[in-house]
């Protein structure tokens, strides 16, 4: 079938001869249409923007030391399809100039949100960058580096300690056992979501981040303990314990539609329990603002581990990197794994 006009025409019955006519037509419809790919080859630098963009793609993908996330990948995809449609998108990319980026970006911040306008520079500005190294701009020419950069105001409220154990007290108790592991190890909800039994061991809680596929992996010392709380990781986790066999910590304890006990509560599970019992406390936000999530029970605990150990002791816990942990956040012996203790 002809894909341009939908056309069939048969090719006769000897498999051999039907093939090579077939790759031989496939060829001269490919030689009609210019490749993006051969052009880059071929040493072609004067691209349109929308014909540079795929390559860009490639480029970007080859040279990740890991394969993107999910999300990463989407994300990216997102912003680029939305760059295609911007109305400097058919222009040489030699050519375009911060006159013509910033306005665009100025106008996606009030018509959809600064966030997104902060994403989409971001990733414009990497589009120009994998530019300058292939010879397409002059160097030190990239056109975003000059636009202002959209500010995102936080507009979610921060959850204090006091609504914490409000809310704590009135969810399911699956919801309480995934609270205390969450502000106990400062990990994020799908985190906790993913916590079995048999991460923990040798003294120990080994988390895995999900965010950073894998390449964040803590072992947090179970003694480390919140004073305003009254519990420590260790007990968090033995909480968790009870009569029904289940590979995960946080798990159904009863049968909820087509879960059983023992199965896993997903993440958003956790999300609409807290909700649930946000609002069966009555915890509303002021005007303007949003209420605060399950997520922000990873902001109470880097501030109350803050408060009680220390900046470099959060950041060591949440994940983040530190240069002067070199006491508390220690790699074990080549494993990968970033021991995080308070001792």
């Amino acid at each position: 079938m002809n894909p341009e006009s939908r056309k069939v025409k048969g090719l006769g019955k000897e498999k051999s001869r039907a093939f090579a006519e077939a790759r031989s037509a496939n060829a001269a419809l490919a030689a009609k249409k210019p490749s993006s790919l051969v052009d880059w080859v071929l040493g072609k630098t004067d691209y349109k923007l929308v014909e540079w963009l795929p390559l860009y793609k490639d480029l970007w993908l080859s040279q990740s030391k890991l394969p993107p996330a999910d999300n990463t990948l989407r994300s990216c995809t997102m912003y680029l399809k939305r760059i295609t449609e911007a109305p400097f998108a058919w222009m040489r990319i030699s050519e375009v100039t911060t006159a013509h980026l910033a306005p665009y970006l100025i106008e996606i911040e009030q018509s959809v949100g600064a966030a997104t306008a902060m994403n989409l520079r971001a990733r414009l500005s990497d589009v120009f960058r994998m530019a300058e190294t292939q010879g397409l701009i002059e160097q030190g020419r990239n056109p975003v580096t000059a636009t202002y950069t959209p500010s995102r105001v936080v507009k979610r409220e921060r959850l204090s300690l006091e609504q914490f154990l409000l809310i704590r007290d009135l969810g399911p108790i699956w919801l309480r056992r995934a609270m205390n592991l969450a502000l106990l190890s400062g990990q994020r909800r799908d985190d906790i979501a993913e916590m079995k039994t048999a991460d923990k061991r040798d003294g120990f809680l080994h988390v895995i981040q999900g965010k950073g596929q894998g390449r964040v992996r803590l072992a947090l010392d179970l003694s480390i303990r919140i004073d305003a709380l009254g519990i420590s990781l260790d007990d968090a986790v033995k909480d968790c314990r009870d009569n029904i066999l289940s590979r995960y910590l946080v798990h159904h304890t009863r049968h909820v539609a087509k879960a059983k006990p023992g199965d896993r509560i997903n993440s958003n599970s956790l999300s609409n329990a807290f909700t649930a019992a946000r609002v069966a406390a009555g915890i509303v936000p002021e005007e303007g603002r949003s209420a605060p999530t399950f997520h922000e029970i990873r902001s109470l605990a880097e501030r109350l581990y803050r408060e009680q150990y220390g900046k470099d002791f959060a950041q060591a816990i949440l994940g983040h990197k530190s240069a002067s942990m070199t006491e508390r956040y220690d790699d074990l012996r080549g494993q990968g794994w970033q021991k995080v203790s308070a001792k």
